[in-house]
């Protein structure tokens, strides 16, 4: 049984709560739907049986995907693991256990590597260590040994993954997870379940045999041998719709929590079949307290509050934890010494098969287009990364590190595309292939070879709802006009 220290709980009143989040999205007080589905839930909770048993709040958090801190592509960003660890700091008391839901990295590159190690690190503070930490499909992409040995390398963290059953060689240690989580407090137990929903997808050399366990089976070992009156929670990753389809499971689940499916926290708790379905939201944005407490076979829902994590309006730094930042900041000097930069380039195909030729090559033909495109912002993209570096904005190598460079260079990533500077110093900047596609074929025959018109899906893989929150194609594209 994993128990920290006690803590005392949040008490404030769901309705209150539902009066008036302090920081919540758009008003939608006016949409009909919203107030059905506000009442539904209200309703929900209201017509739940009244408990005088302990309660226990759990701190959620999910999906990060590897966002360290908000890139500041934008102003007033949220997010970040300092963030987080100064309101945690500063929350003692108001919560019980923390459980992150896992989907830590954004994939299995070395960049996820050097992430992962910072991010264990944060989470494993003894100042607000993690209770339990899941593990996602995402996380299962890094190669099974280098993950293992991560995993290892934090004995003091429970990762639990309860649809992932690992089988090791003869004489090869055991697999660094476990079907459920245990923790304790004040008279209340709770268990905690994560249905992965995945397996390595990168074994090592003489790593264990894997099996997914499908819903019912993984539950059904996670709750062997559990108190009859703990808190059940199952963490489940994937589409909603894939925690919805575990309200039925038995015994019965106290709380489902979708990791990985929705942007941010919706406004209220979603019920599916009277259990209580909520989403922290993705990329470390948002923090999410839910209240539960259970008398006998039966539980409430006391409180469900989802926050974003804001950073100081007035003085850079501030509601920051300064330890987190320092480790941050030696974690993107560690990236350009790994030179992460070259490792991650060059390694996927190009979407239409053919190879990036670069801007000078376009307008060698489409002169006008070219000029249009030099004297946009697209044009000076990489130079903006340049400036921050130099100007000590940033105070860290941001011209090394791959996830800045994605959007502001031409083909990062892909076979032909952006190395860095001095090798493909044509493809620095947001290109006409950036848009366009490779252009090689093209080039060679422009009337075989036609590309294909740009759609805002190529836009909004850069001018996503946090580096453009206020994107408009039809107002952008008038800036950066050319053509026909």
């Amino acid at each position: 049984m994993h128990a920290p220290e006690p803590r005392s709980r949040r008490t404030a009143p769901f309705a209150l709560l539902l009066a008036g989040l302090p920081l919540l999205a758009a008003d939608c007080s006016q949409d009909p739907q919203r107030q059905e589905a506000e009442a539904s839930a209200a309703a929900a909770i209201a017509s739940a049986p009244a408990t005088t048993g302990p309660r226990v709040t759990l701190r959620l958090s999910g999906s990060l995907e590897g966002r360290l801190e908000p890139c500041g592509c934008a102003s007033g960003q949220i997010g970040g693991l300092a963030r987080r660890s100064f309101r945690l700091q500063g929350d003692r008391g108001r919560y019980d256990f923390l459980i992150e839901g896992g989907d830590l990295v954004g994939g299995g590159t070395v960049l996820d590597e050097l992430k992962l190690m910072t991010l264990l690190t944060v989470l494993d503070d003894r100042r607000a260590r993690y209770d339990a930490v899941a593990l996602g499909p995402r996380d299962l992409q890094l190669d099974s040994g280098v993950l293992a040995g991560f995993l290892d390398g934090f004995p003091q963290l429970a990762f639990v993954a309860s649809d992932l059953v690992a089988t090791p060689a003869p004489d090869q240690p055991a697999w660094p997870t476990r079907p459920f989580v245990d923790l304790a407090k004040e008279g209340c137990r709770v268990r905690i379940a994560s249905l992965a929903r995945a397996v390595p997808t990168n074994p090592a050399a003489g790593a264990p045999a894997f099996e997914r366990l499908e819903p019912a089976a993984a539950w059904e070992r996670a709750m062997a041998g559990v108190d009859p009156a703990s808190v059940r929670v199952l963490l489940v990753h994937g589409a909603a719709d894939a925690a919805r389809a575990c309200a039925t499971l038995t015994p019965r689940p106290d709380l489902l929590v979708a990791i990985g499916d929705t942007a941010e926290p919706p406004h209220d708790p979603e019920f599916v079949d009277g259990v209580p379905l909520v989403q922290p939201g993705v990329r470390g944005r948002h923090l999410l307290d839910v209240t539960l407490a259970r008398e006998g076979d039966r539980s409430k829902l006391v409180q469900y509050a989802p926050f974003a994590l804001e950073g100081s309006r007035t003085a850079k730094g501030a509601l920051q934890d300064a330890d987190v930042d320092a480790q941050i900041l030696a974690h993107r000097h560690e990236v350009k010494a790994e030179d992460a930069r070259s490792k991650l380039a060059n390694r996927l195909p190009t979407a239409n098969g053919a190879e990036y030729v670069g801007s000078t090559k376009c307008a060698s033909c489409h002169y006008a287009a070219g000029k249009a495109w030099e004297a946009s912002k697209h044009g000076h993209a990489w130079r903006t990364l340049e400036s921050a570096e130099e100007t000590k904005r940033y105070a860290w190598p941001v011209t090394w590190y791959p996830d800045c460079i994605a959007c502001h260079t031409v083909g990062y990533g892909e076979r032909s595309g952006f190395v860095s500077p001095e090798a493909t110093p044509d493809l620095r900047g947001v290109g006409c292939e950036s848009c366009h596609g490779a252009g090689s074929r093209h080039a060679a025959d422009p009337t075989l070879h036609r590309l294909g018109k740009v759609d805002t899906q190529r836009c909004t893989q850069c001018h996503d709802y946090e580096q453009s929150p206020d994107f408009d194609y039809p107002a952008r594209w008038k800036l950066i006009e050319h053509g026909k």
